[in-house]
This record gives C-alpha cells, structure tokens and sequence, in this order.
C-alpha cells in the first residue's frame, strides 16, 4: 500500500509554515544542530584530540586485559560503555585511540539528545529544546567529549528512559532492555534510580515496565555490590567553612545561580545570601515538577530524579563542598541536576498561561548570561603522536596526559 502524504491545510501561511516546523522540527537537522554546537563548544577536542585523566587508565586496561576489563569496577563501580569503548580503541591504530575516545563521547552524547526527540518521550519537541539543552548545559569543563565523564550524559539517558511510555514493538523493547543494562551498568546511577522503576512498574502494571524495572534493580544491585567491595576511601577533613553550612549556598551557586546568571555569578557572596539561593533554587525547580498541566507525573519523576542525583553528589562530595565555589570545579557532580532542571524548565516554557512567559524568560537568560561561558577552553596539547611509534613497536612507555601532572602508563608488549 502507498501513503499519500496528507496535503498542506489552504492557505498556510509562511509563517504558519515556520510555525508547524518549529513545533516538529526534523529529528536529523536538531542533531545536526547539537553536534555544531559540540564542535563550537570544544572545538578542540575534534581537531586536536587529548586524553582526560581516566581516559588513560581505561585505555591501558583495555590493552592489558581485553573483555576482562569490562568487569573491573573503578572508584567503585563498573563503567560499561566507556570500557567497551576502550576496548573498540585498544585494537585500533594508536594515532587514532584519542580520535576514536572523542567519537564515542560524542556519539553518545548525541544519542541522549535524540531519546529527547523520541514520539515516546514526555518532553516537549518544540524547536528541539530539550535535546539541545543536552549540550547547552553550563558546566560542562570536564564532561563534554571524554569517556571517562560520559556517565554523567548517559545519567540523562536513563533519565529519559524512566519517563518515557512503554515500547510498543519489539524493536523499542530491545532498545529499552540494552539501553538499561548500558546505561545501568555505566556509573552509579542505576542504585539512585532503581527506587523509581519499581514504582513505575508498580503503577502501570504492564510486561514492559516490569520487565525494565527488573533489569535497572539488577544493574543497581551490581553497582551496589561493587561499591561495597571496594576499598573505602580515605577520610575526608571538612574545608575550613564546615560541611552543613555550604550546602545550600554549593545548590544556589552552581545550580540555581549558574543557569539563570551564568558569567554574573559573583566570585564570592556571603553564607547568609548562598542559603537563600539554595532555597529557592530547590523552591522553583519543586515549583516546576509540581505545577499543573501536561505529564505532570513525569515531570514530578524528574524532579524526584534531580533530588535523588543531587543529594548522592553532594554526598560524595561532602568533604570538598567548597570545592563548588572555584571555576570548572566538580563540575560533572552539577551536569546532570543541572541538565534535568533545564528540562523541567523548557516543559513551563512550552506550555501557556504566566508560567509558560516567566518560564521562557528565564530559559532566555539562561541562554544570555552563560554564552560567554558556552566555548570551554581546548585541553593542552601533549603530543600524543611522537608517543605512537613506541606504542605501535610495544616498547613500555610513560605519557603525560590531561589534566597536568597525570600519566598514562603503557607496559611493554611481549612480541
């Protein structure tokens, strides 16, 4: 049978015409559009590709263990698609491990913006906002375009996943089982949000989310698992402010204060005014899940999704909180609450009424203040390629790597 495209309503106008395109607009040309703005953003890591930190260890497993290395957990986890990565990498010419490093991050990155485009995502499509706040998020120093902090991006992709309605064939019902042991099984995120697949399966009732749910907890109880076995760090001291005062102002500052004033955030500010900020950062965004309109309920899962994420970094983090209030800093531990309150945000601005108008006038400002901070600055370069030929011959070799001070260290290979 031949599909006869429906014809054009008469008399639509130009405009009308701009209007129907920006409310649909082309899944390829909104990627087209995220991945220029990956190449304005770093441009360096496409022309000049470098290592960042991990990225070495990753690849020098994968050289000296192969596949076995997929199941080696690192500070505390398993890193499944970053390890597959390296080890794609570890078989190909050395002068193109860094290239192929930067692809991959690259192509994942670029597959999270397109699960917001998906017809079973509860986002709105208009302009392809959602997916290009993927690459629009502010802090992204140490995330963009390397393996090592691609969990943070793959974070949002479970993200979607948790939220988006069940697959109707059997090729979503693959995508969504390999996307969730993928993504599971990449980073911790799968123990955080595990709680909110049971619930999920709990309320729809239906094979599809039982099914999903059953493959995140499994994932959670992995990662669970391996953080348990794994050495425990070393005591942490608190900075010299204390550890329950700079909560809140770390919130205000590089969440709240970062995507609405971006490059006027001001260097320093009191305790008393950060807390204030914190509260109402974490004020709006529970305005913004909670409101009334369309996929509320989703909208309260991100919410509840940003909290849990949010609550487990600063955890993490709670012996260097003031680590938040130095430029670049920790930055991977803000991506994703920052990414999800942008989602949150552009679901208001795409509605009606007061909301939707405040809503896009802060996702203006969003957009506003931090365009100068949008281009991050290329990684040194430290010439990779004269180290190539010592690695192609499999001599041992040490190779200074991003950021500075950080070696990789290559054994030598039996012949």
């Amino acid at each position: 049978m031949v599909e006869v495209p429906e014809p054009e309503p008469a008399g639509l106008t130009t405009g009308g015409r701009a209007a129907r395109l920006l409310a649909d607009p082309p899944n390829a040309a909104v990627l087209f559009v995220c991945a220029a703005i990956l190449g304005l953003r770093r441009a360096g890591a496409f022309t000049n590709p470098q290592f960042w930190a991990e990225d070495g260890y990753f690849y020098e497993r994968a050289r000296s263990v192969g596949w076995h290395s997929l199941w080696l957990p690192y500070n505390g986890y398993l890193h499944l698609v970053p390890r597959s990565a390296a080890i794609v990498a570890a078989h190909a010419d050395p002068a193109l491990v860094p290239s192929i490093f930067v692809g991959f991050a690259a192509l994942f990155t670029l597959y999270v913006a397109s699960r917001t485009l998906s017809p079973r995502c509860p986002l709105p499509r208009y302009a392809g906002l959602a997916a290009l706040a993927v690459v629009l998020v502010p802090d992204t120093y140490e995330v963009l375009l390397n393996l090592v902090n691609l969990q943070w991006v793959l974070a949002g992709g479970l993200v979607l996943l948790l939220v988006s309605r069940d697959p109707s064939g059997w090729g979503p019902w693959i995508h969504d089982l390999a996307a969730s042991v993928a993504l599971g099984l990449t980073g911790p995120f799968s123990i955080v949000l595990a709680p909110l697949f049971l619930w999920r399966a709990w309320m729809r009732k239906t094979r599809a989310s039982a099914l999903l749910a059953a493959a995140v907890a499994a994932c959670a109880v992995v990662q669970a698992y391996c953080v348990h076995i794994s050495p425990p760090g070393e005591p942490g001291v608190p900075g010299g402010w204390g550890v329950s005062r700079l909560l809140l102002p770390a919130i205000g500052r590089r969440i709240g204060g970062s995507l609405l004033l971006g490059s006027l955030v001001p260097g320093e500010a009191a305790i008393g005014v950060g807390t204030v900020a914190g509260l109402a950062t974490l004020a709006a965004i529970g305005f913004l899940a909670l409101r009334p309109g369309p996929a509320r309920r989703e909208r309260c899962v991100l919410g509840i999704a940003l909290f849990g994420i949010l609550a487990a970094s600063l955890l993490r983090t709670r012996w260097t909180l003031h680590e938040y209030f130095t430029p670049h800093s920790d930055s991977r531990y803000v991506f994703v609450p920052q990414l999800l309150a942008l989602w949150l945000l552009i679901s208001a601005a795409c509605g009606s009424g007061w909301t939707a108008r405040w809503a896009a006038a802060a996702a203006l400002a969003c957009l506003a203040f931090n365009l100068p901070r949008l281009r991050e600055p290329a990684y040194a370069d430290m010439k990779w390629t004269l180290y190539v030929p010592a690695i192609r011959a499999g001599e041992a070799v040490r190779i200074p790597i991003n950021p500075e001070g950080w070696i990789l260290t290559l054994p030598a290979r039996e012949k």
